[in-house]
């Protein structure tokens, strides 16, 4: 078990900082980048993605939104709706997959999350480019023509352009965050683990502390029943420390004794 360092500054000493886990992995014979750890961080990311753009197609239809009353107005504001939650979902996936390659990793986190973004963005251009050869993008229109959407290009030129420039913005710079703190949570593993508040040892203290309160809690108890008689404290000969022993009679006293009724108490009353 790593021993238990109280000074944070002197644990930030002890803890591996990013370039010991470069050294680390040249020593081992290994690049700077996992070739492992991207992959996992673009699969992770591209099925996040995928995932959460299902629950919210599921969750618009569930909805049931009439189509046939929306005007092209409003289906400029549904689109532009469209893209910003578009983006932020690419924010989240690819933070997500930057910080699996990041941690597979082990080093190196900014640079193999902004691989992992760019791996991504070529990817899914690719499939974007492969459903338009495939006539897939041909057969979304005909379907938004179906729900009375606007087809035309100029009605969604502006909205696909800044759509599409903030896609690639917040996909590097999601995926490159989530590397460094993928990594990062190496160097946190190393900090909780000589950081005496956490841990077995927290766990030792604050047992050590109930046990001393329970002590505390006997004490009051045995001061009160030594009050009322119930406990004797005799000292030994010695000066050690005083033993307590029971006091059966002021204890068999103290049990027999009846409570008085209502005539004595009244008498006792008029006698004062």
């Amino acid at each position: 078990m790593a021993r238990a360092i109280e000074d944070r500054d002197e644990r930030r000493v002890v803890v591996e900082q990013r370039q010991d886990r470069l050294e680390l992995a040249r020593e081992a014979g290994f690049g700077t980048v996992s070739g492992v750890a991207v992959a996992a961080g673009v699969m992770a990311a591209l099925g996040a993605f995928a995932v959460a753009f299902g629950i919210a197609a599921a969750f618009v239809n569930a909805i049931g939104v009439d189509t046939a009353t929306l005007s092209e107005s409003d289906w400029r504001n549904f689109g532009v709706m469209v893209a910003t939650a578009s983006v932020l979902v690419l924010l989240a996936a690819f933070f997500f997959g930057g910080y699996v390659a990041g941690r597979v990793a082990r080093r190196a986190g900014g640079l193999h999350g902004a691989v992992v973004g760019g791996a991504g963005a070529v990817t899914l251009a690719l499939a974007v480019g492969i459903a338009h050869v495939q006539d897939g993008t041909t057969a979304v229109v005909d379907r938004f023509e179906e729900l009375g959407a606007p087809t035309a290009a100029s009605d969604w030129t502006g909205v696909a352009a800044v759509a599409g420039v903030a896609a690639v913005l917040v996909v590097l710079a999601g995926s490159l965050v989530g590397g460094v703190r993928g990594e990062r949570w190496h160097q946190r593993l190393m900090d909780r683990a000589l950081d005496p508040a956490v841990g077995p040892e927290a766990d030792l203290v604050r047992q050590q502390q109930r046990l001393e309160r329970a002590e505390r809690r006997l004490a009051t108890k045995r001061e009160r029943a030594e009050r009322r008689g119930v406990l004797v404290a005799s000292r030994h000969n010695s000066g050690e420390t005083p033993a307590v022993k029971w006091d059966e009679a002021a204890a068999a006293t103290t049990e027999s004794s009846p409570e008085p009724s209502e005539s004595e108490r009244e008498s006792q009353s008029a006698t004062f």
